[in-house]
């Protein structure tokens, strides 16, 4: 089995403990509860490679851990949006839960550990993954032109598989202002990409940065429509990016 990693800082890293216990990235562990292999970079290949989650604690698991994944989606927004959530299964032991996960996405992950209450269990992990350098040059990679004939139109709400309303400039709502965006591929070629990412800037020489939205899609769909929360009075660009945070397309609105 190979894994491919990154050794930059030459140390056993891990993101914190607490009394209950420490989650981790490995590549290797055992029944015994011993583990190798723990970076805090590593790099894949374009079809992506396999970690272990693992969930070491002082106390007894004796149930599934949740974990949530967030990652950076874009380079000018440093916060953290959830990309994906799965669970961790207990040893016979109750002293330790493990899974395997495939990373397919480059970026600055943070990990989280909670118990079925919804505690977290221990400070979350910071890890980052990033493409192998003789990845770069594969065609694979998708970047801006893939998107070419993608077009952006912003609607009052939808109904069903409709939308209605098409504008835009829309009403400011006090308690609630959300408009409908509609992405379209007009070559009808798919988006390819498991997710979409939505920043919100200000239409200005400051260009603002006032929200940011994950949205989980299917990565067939040449088209979709998103729910986008407008949070004041003004006028806007909305960007959309990939999951690879290549960008995709922009548009202009105004609440008022």
């Amino acid at each position: 089995m190979r894994f491919i990693f990154s050794v930059i800082l030459f140390a056993f890293i891990y993101s914190s403990t607490n009394a209950q216990g420490k989650l981790i990235i490995c590549s290797e562990y055992k029944q015994d509860g011993s583990y190798t292999g723990v970076y805090s970079n590593w790099f894949i290949n374009k079809t992506g490679n396999f970690m272990y989650l693992f969930y070491e604690s002082s106390t007894a698991v004796s149930d599934t851990v949740f974990v949530k994944l967030d990652k950076q989606f874009n380079r000018r927004d440093s916060n953290y949006y959830e990309l994906d959530h799965y669970y961790l299964i207990p040893s016979g032991n109750k002293k330790w839960a493990a899974n395997k996960y495939i990373f397919t996405k480059p970026g600055k992950y943070r990990i989280s550990a909670y118990n079925r209450n919804g505690d977290l269990l221990t400070a979350p992990y910071y890890t980052t993954v990033s493409f192998a350098e003789n990845e770069y040059d594969d065609l694979f990679l998708k970047d801006s032109w893939y998107y070419e004939s993608s077009v952006i139109e912003f609607y009052e709400k939808a109904i069903g598989d409709s939308m209605v309303g098409k504008n835009d400039v829309f009403n400011y709502q006090p308690n609630n202002t959300s408009v409908t965006l509609y992405i379209l591929q007009q070559n009808k070629k798919p988006l390819q990409s498991q997710h979409l990412f939505v920043s919100v800037y200000s239409d200005d020489k400051l260009h603002e940065h006032i929200s940011s939205y994950p949205y989980y899609i299917d990565a067939s769909w040449h088209w979709t429509f998103l729910p986008v929360k407008m949070e004041r009075k003004g006028k806007f660009i909305v960007e959309i990016y990939n999951d690879d945070d290549v960008f995709i397309n922009s548009a202009k609105i105004e609440i008022k």
